[in-house]
């Protein structure tokens, strides 16, 4: 593949994990949508349910894709914006499982060559396979996982999200700490590379793989991935709580010596405890959930935001590290050790908004907001938590007990208002039973301090024919916006697909 001669870009606002951009921050450069006027429920002619986990809907130019994992149907299903009918899904043997697919989060981007138009194309992955499929669905290629590297003969594990770089090159990295870069045009792979590491742990050096249920940020052609240490069988096991977690830095490009290929660079080693490695940094222990987002201003060093856990009187605590690269080595710039009740913790990536600096936080129970990041050093303490029954506009109702926040936050700005509109899945319970409702939430947080965010909308995400709510999780992946035309005007729309309740459309 000629980089010079083909270019890989996001097709729309489509991207790995749905997150909306390479930079993973959740943003959508999208007009903000305040009130919903219709809610869609997409018909599906099956009654059991299409999807017992995933990782949401990702929308691109001219359609949405949605992943579901239920091995009786089809993978991938994609939505035209304007009707939710469905334009086509993926042939029922792509992307195979057991009992689950475990699809990937998938990536939607054009290649656009010298000459001619841009070809659309659907890039997704499980623990099988890598395949490709054209805007209309039409399968192009197929990489099996077991022909990634002859020292992985059973397959690299499972990508959690497909990302591109600087060099139009296919990049992901998987659950059993591979690092591996495929041709766009053909699967071909350019190279892999195996995280094995040496860390220490009180003092004691332990060899080991870094291992990610996360996306990673691809910021030209280094690799950033938020990765927990998982020691050899040879070493005695380390405790959980224990484990450390670690944001790690992966040089996607290195010249071989012939110059025939490029080459993923291998980790610096430590030989001893105090020793400093440049490419990585420890976070924490315990394990970091949410993949982390990425700030990014141009001649500033960019800026990381990781999870993992801090051991305190308290016990485990959930602790946000902002890292910065500095010329290829990773320091940290600030942190922030969450102080939240027994049980309660981080499980969704934060989501940024990089113009003025905010970063969005959640747990189960508390949304927190760290304003002006850039600015923040050392130390710091957590902002006051924001309630989630405060963004929930029923929720004074004497039959809800509790709101929860049930999924990553997907964000937009409105600047006539001056403030962020965050969509999110709160999870409203009852107050006389153990039933869990699942809304689609959208709330607006003024950018400038001293202003709280309000409730803007809710709708339910499971309803009966009728339209009354049913029980449900509602959703795991991120609310996904799109554009689309609404006669002759362009106007913004999400698209969600839930656990067990079905795919809706709001506009």
């Amino acid at each position: 593949m000629s980089g010079q001669a083909l270019r890989l870009e996001l097709d729309g606002f489509g991207c790995p994990m749905a997150h909306c951009n390479r930079n993973d921050d959740s943003f959508h450069d999208l007009p903000p949508l305040r009130n919903v006027e219709t809610s869609q429920k997409i018909i599906d002619p099956i009654v059991s349910p299409r999807a017992f986990v995933h990782l949401g809907a990702f929308t691109g130019e001219n359609a949405a894709v949605c992943t579901y994992d239920s091995v009786l149907h089809p993978a991938l299903v994609a939505y035209d914006y304007k009707t939710g009918s469905v334009l086509w899904t993926s042939p029922l043997e792509d992307l195979p499982g057991l009992f689950q697919r475990w699809p990937s989060g998938i990536l939607l981007a054009r290649l656009v060559g010298m000459d001619g138009p841009p070809q659309h194309r659907v890039f997704a992955a499980n623990p099988v396979e890598f395949v490709a499929y054209a805007a209309d669905g039409r399968r192009l290629w197929k990489r099996a996982m077991s022909d990634i590297s002859v020292d992985a003969p059973t397959g690299v594990g499972m990508p959690t999200s497909l990302s591109f770089t600087d060099a139009h090159e296919l990049v992901c990295v998987t659950t059993k700490g591979w690092v591996v870069k495929l041709d766009p045009l053909d699967g071909a792979v350019i190279a892999s590379y195996r995280m094995d590491a040496s860390v220490f742990v009180e003092g004691r050096a332990y060899r080991g793989v870094f291992t990610t249920t996360k996306s990673p940020v691809v910021i030209g052609h280094v690799l950033y991935l938020l990765a927990e240490f998982k020691a050899n069988l040879s070493y005695p096991p380390l405790h959980p709580f224990f484990c450390p977690v670690h944001l790690v830095r992966i040089e996607l490009s290195q010249p071989r010596v012939r110059g025939a290929e490029r080459d993923i660079k291998p980790m610096i080693q430590p030989k001893g405890p105090n020793d400093v490695t440049p490419d990585r940094v420890r976070l924490g222990i315990y394990k970091g959930t949410g993949s982390p987002p990425a700030l990014v201003r141009p001649g500033q060093a960019p800026l990381l935001f990781a999870h993992a856990h801090t051991l305190t009187a308290a016990g485990l605590e959930p602790t946000i590290t902002a890292v910065e690269d500095r010329q290829g080595a990773l320091s940290v710039r600030w942190q922030s050790v969450l102080h939240v009740q027994p049980g309660d913790d981080i499980y969704t990536a934060p989501a940024l908004h990089a113009d003025s600096g905010t970063l969005l936080v959640t747990t189960l129970h508390n949304i927190y907001v760290f304003r002006e990041v850039t600015s923040l050093a050392g130390q710091v303490p957590h902002p006051a938590a924001t309630n989630p029954s405060d963004l929930v506009a029923s929720a004074s109702h004497p039959r809800i007990s509790s709101v929860k926040v049930g999924s990553p936050f997907a964000l937009a700005f409105d600047a006539d208002r001056d403030e962020l509109i965050a969509y999110t899945n709160f999870r409203v319970s009852g107050e006389s039973s153990y039933l869990s409702y699942g809304f689609l939430g959208a709330f607006a947080l003024p950018v400038r301090a001293g202003r709280k965010p309000h409730a803007l909308w809710q709708r339910p995400l499971g309803v009966t024919r009728d339209g009354t709510p049913i029980p449900g999780f509602g959703t795991f992946g991120q609310p996904a916006l799109f554009r689309y035309d609404s006669s002759g005007d362009e106007a913004t729309g999400i698209i969600v697909n839930t656990v067990a309740t079905g795919t809706y459309i709001f506009r």
